[in-house]
């Protein structure tokens, strides 16, 4: 039987204008900046598996499909702040990395930053960057590990101990959702400066009633001591219960859910400063389902953050 596709492929063509892809532009401000980290090399490293480089792109494309609920016209633009193109060398991979940040965020003035990875090795060179900007940083690192390691060669395991090591800034690393068992005693070694709090995942699920109440309160509690830092939300996609991401290196069968990460992205678009720094890591599009159910549930993600008040 002959199917009567005749004028469809331009009809779907046409529906580009009800989606997000028509904001993609070259501007030196708008809504969003996204910085597209795509080298997995860092975790190779750390021994995990190959594809997460694949992940910035991935996310990206499924962002742009996304309809179109803006209520004024707006932009985004993205750079590749990095490719796997020198492979032999990490050291020299982050710090190419470090000066493209910097270039990107002094050409463009966005009310967000959007990292996207690749490994989480690439926090280290987002902090670098922002360290020339800001004296006071907080991390809220939302994973599973601490990525804390003593490892003397560094790779996706080891970006913050890394930057506190390095810094000459004030500092301060708040971790969410950490699992003792997916941890080396090391791991917890204290941090320069103003050090390393840990909040594992069974305390927030208790906080929470096994997370089915906000966590915004207890977001509050845990910050209110660092009203004068910049922010830094970083998501490490290991840190998502499995049902919802099972694209990474190191799948998490006890993970948080998906609406209480949501809820926490929500919690710090509403922090009062100028710019929003977002990191989001370790997603592996070659570990996704054929729904790509990863890169939808963090294109929502960022969908929420960028669109809804």
């Amino acid at each position: 039987m002959n199917e009567d596709y005749k004028g469809i492929p331009d009809q779907l063509s046409s529906r580009s204008q009800d989606r997000l892809e028509k904001y993609f532009k070259e501007s030196d401000q708008g809504l969003a900046q996204f910085l597209l980290a795509k080298s997995d090399i860092g975790v190779c490293r750390n021994g995990g598996r190959r594809g997460a480089k694949y992940g910035p792109d991935a996310i990206i494309n499924v962002f742009k499909k996304l309809a179109d609920h803006l209520d004024k016209e707006t932009t985004f633009n993205y750079s590749n702040v990095i490719n796997d193109n020198c492979d032999d060398n990490f050291d020299e991979l982050q710090k190419i990395e470090i000066e493209n940040i910097k270039n990107s965020l002094s050409t463009k003035n966005s009310k967000n930053v959007i990292h996207i990875g690749g490994g989480h090795d690439h926090i280290y060179p987002l902090l670098k960057a922002l360290e020339t900007k800001h004296d006071k940083i907080l991390v809220l690192n939302i994973d599973a590990h601490l990525d804390t390691r003593v490892d003397p060669l560094f790779h996706s395991g080891t970006p913050f101990r890394q930057f506190a090591n390095e810094t000459k800034k004030d500092f301060k690393l708040i971790q969410l959702g950490i699992h003792d068992f997916a941890n080396a005693k090391s791991n917890y070694n204290e941090l320069p400066g103003k050090g390393m709090d840990i909040y594992e995942q069974s305390l927030m699920k208790e906080w929470t009633k096994n997370f089915t109440e906000s966590i915004g309160t207890y977001m509050n509690a845990i910050t209110e001591d660092y009203s004068d830092y910049t922010f830094i939300l970083s998501l490490d996609c290991d840190a998502i219960s499995s049902d919802v991401m099972d694209a990474v290196s190191a799948v998490n069968h006890r993970g948080i859910p998906g609406h209480t990460v949501s809820e926490i992205f929500n919690w710090y678009k509403l922090r009062n400063q100028n710019q929003h720094y977002y990191g989001i890591y370790e997603y592996n599009p070659l570990f996704d389902t054929l729904s790509q159910k990863g890169a939808r549930y963090l294109s929502a993600l960022i969908y929420e953050v960028l669109t809804q008040n």
